[in-house]
Parts: structure tokens; sequence; C-alpha cells
């Protein structure tokens, strides 16, 4: 994951939706995931050039990656999403944070403008989803994200942390999770190290901790029991250099705990090589999660039901929106049509008040809905049961495919 992080998404989802065949795309990328979301009519070919893609920001590893990649097509890969969503996918089931950086992703990719209809409705009724399972079964109670975990992980090697000096590397949202879970179980003040030192000043003060400079941190692993490292930055923060030291000058008899949780990771893998240092990583919470699962079983298979039920009507929803375009330009056309022909004979009958115009007005709207709806019903039920030939012969009859490029390669 780390070989293949995007550390400038807004470029790869130009480079993305640059590709052939994709019409639309979206990138989720958290601390342990990187996904890809693409809308495209050539679905096996797609996911080939995107695997391909995706291997390839790492030569080194190329093999290693290709392997890795896991994929989903259509209706798999709306249950995947509406899963992620509900934190089924999460390594510490029911997390919260999950929805925020799920929504984060479509915005920024609305923001580069490479989403569209699918996405969009796809997305919007996943958060909904999501929400709605942790209302329905209490998924999301208790101490639910990696940052607990991390904590958890912590008070498991050292027995407890009330009385434990720890120092939190980071202040944004992970930062934050891993502080307030802290908070609650540590009753010496919280260390908090971020580099732009207003943020760690205020996370402090909000947990009655203290806020650390960064280039006092080497001081801190002198005395420190634990350092868990949760920051955003794309390089190391603590070398084997830095961290060894230190280490001679250490007052503390304990070992030097460092649980590192960021993506790409902020501690050099030697580090642990250092006598009395014991290094983590997010692989180590694997242990924690699967505790977590445990005690969460009943409200995952509840989650699971509830997400059956929605994918029933999110497929039928994705295929009437497919037939969305030509029913939008027939309407279109003939409203337009209407509109000509009322002024025509406005004209001809000469002098009418405003009502009686509004009642003519209403008259030919009504008649125009009322003979175009058994058409667009048709339409919409036809791609329902994927019937493209019904639809192939509503572009001709109607002659959408001349003005509006329509085929029948939009039914999805």
């Amino acid at each position: 994951m780390e070989a293949v992080v995007f550390k400038d998404k807004p470029q790869a989802l130009a480079e993305l939706y640059n590709m052939e065949n994709i019409t639309e795309c979206l990138i989720l990328q958290t601390c342990n995931r990187i996904e890809l979301y693409l809308v495209s009519e050539e679905g096996e070919e797609t996911l080939k050039t995107a695997k391909q893609y995706l291997a390839n920001r790492s030569p080194l590893h190329y093999e290693e990656a290709f392997n890795a990649i896991e994929i989903s097509l259509n209706h798999e890969a709306y249950k995947h999403l509406m899963k992620i969503t509900a934190g089924l996918e999460s390594m510490v089931i029911g997390e919260e944070q999950i929805l925020n950086q799920v929504w984060d992703s479509y915005l920024e990719a609305e923001k580069a403008k490479v989403t569209g209809p699918i996405l969009k409705h796809l997305f919007n009724r996943s958060m909904t989803v999501g929400r709605r399972i942790r209302d329905a079964t209490g998924i999301n109670k208790g101490a639910v994200s990696v940052g607990s975990a991390a904590v958890e992980l912590a008070a498991t090697l050292l027995g407890n942390l009330e009385d434990k000096k720890i120092l939190v590397m980071g202040a944004g949202e992970i930062g934050t999770l891993v502080a307030k879970a802290l908070a609650r179980r540590c009753l010496s003040p919280i260390l908090v190290a971020n580099r732009t030192y207003s943020r760690a000043v205020t996370l402090a003060e909000g947990l009655a901790g203290q806020a650390v400079k960064f280039d006092q941190l080497q001081d801190v692993l002198v005395d420190a029991d634990v350092v868990i490292c949760a920051t955003s930055a794309p390089h190391t923060l603590l070398s084997k250099e830095l961290v060894s030291s230190r280490m001679s000058q250490r007052t503390n008899q304990n070992n030097l705990i460092i649980i590192d949780i960021s993506n790409p990771r902020n501690v050099e893998k030697n580090v642990q090589e250092i006598p009395n240092v014991k290094l983590y990583n997010i692989d180590d919470l694997q242990l924690i999660a699967e505790k977590n699962l445990a005690e969460r079983q009943k409200c995952v298979e509840t989650a699971c039901y509830m997400i059956d039920d929605e994918l029933v009507i999110l497929d039928d929803d994705l295929k009437k929106l497919s037939v969305r375009l030509i029913i939008s330009s027939l309407l279109s056309d003939a409203e337009q049509v209407r509109h000509t022909e009322l002024d025509k004979a406005l004209n001809m009958i000469g002098n009418v008040d405003d009502k009686q115009r509004k009642v003519i007005d209403d008259l030919t709207s009504v008649l125009l809905k009322q003979t175009l709806l058994p058409v667009i019903e048709n339409l919409r039920m036809a791609a329902s049961n994927g019937d493209k030939d019904l639809i192939e012969v509503a572009i001709k009859l109607f002659d959408k495919a001349g003005k509006n490029g329509f085929d029948t390669k939009d039914v999805r």
C-alpha cells in the first residue's frame, strides 16, 4: 500500500478519467485501503487497465502489488461500498470515521469534475445506508476506530496506561481520536505534537494535555513510555538515528513502545533494531480488530441483511438511471414542441385573458404528460429487465440516436 499510495489525488483522478472507456471515477484512500471506483461501458477491459495502472505505481513491487489487488464488478462493487460505509470492511468494525472519509473522497472527485449520475447516486445511497445501519444496530457504539485500537494495543502491552507518559504525534482526525481515547484511560497529561504547533495546542488544551513542538520530539523520547504516530506526513519523522541518539540518554527503565498507524509509515522500520525499543504498526492491530469483530458479530449479521435488501433497490435504481438521458431528451423535445404549438394556437384564438391562457396551458401540459407516461414507464421497465432490444427500438423510433448519440451500451 505504501508503494502505490496517491500523494497527488487530483492528478491521479485526471489520469484515470482520461483512460479509455472511463466516464466517471473516484479514489478512496485511507490508512488501510486504496480503492478505485470506476464507471465504464467495458467493465472487464477497464478492470484489467485499472489493475495494471495501480500495480505500475510500484515498479519494485509490481508482482506483489498486482496479486494483492482485489476487484469487484457491478452488483459486487455496490455491495462492497455499502459494507464500507456500514463499517463492515474496516479494521475496527463499525468505525465512524470511514463515513467522512468516503464522503470527502466523493466531494474531491466531484470537485475535479470526474463524477456523474452513477457515482452520485451510488455514493449518496451508500452514505444513507451506512448511517441507517449504525442507527438500527448500534454497531458503532463504544471504542471503534483505528485510533482507539492503537490505544487498546498500548494498554494490552503495558497492562494499564494510568501513570504512563504518552506522546501522540499528529493532531489531525486520527491523532485526535487517539488523544481522546487516551484521555479516558490515562491519568497523566497527554503530550501532543503536530507540524502546525497551534493545532497541537488546541487539541492538548481540550484534553488537559500538553503541546510539544516538533523540534522538541527527541527530548520527549528520553522518558516516554509510548509514542503513537498518526500523522499524514509523506515522509519519515522518527529515524533510527534520531531514536538511537535519545535512547542512550534515556531515564525511563521501561521499553519505549512506538505504535505507527500512519500511511505511509512515519517511523523507519529499522528502529525496531534498537535495544529496548518495541515498534508496532497498523498490521499489529489485527488482534484488537478480531476481538472487536467477535463482540459485534450479531450487529454484523443484521447489517448484512439490511445491505442485501438495499441492493435490490439500488440495482433497479441504477438500471433505470441508464435511460435517464433518453427520457430527459424525449420530454425536453416534446415540451419544446408543445410551447411552439401553444403559442401558435393562442395567436389564432386572439383575445384571451390570463385565466383562459392558464387553463389552455395546463390542458396541453397534462395531455402531453399523460401521452408520454406509458412510454416513460415502459422504458424504465425495459431498463430494469435489461431489455436492450426494446430500448434500441425506442431510440430509433424517437430519433434519439442521431440527435444525442444514444446507444444501447448506455444501458448498464
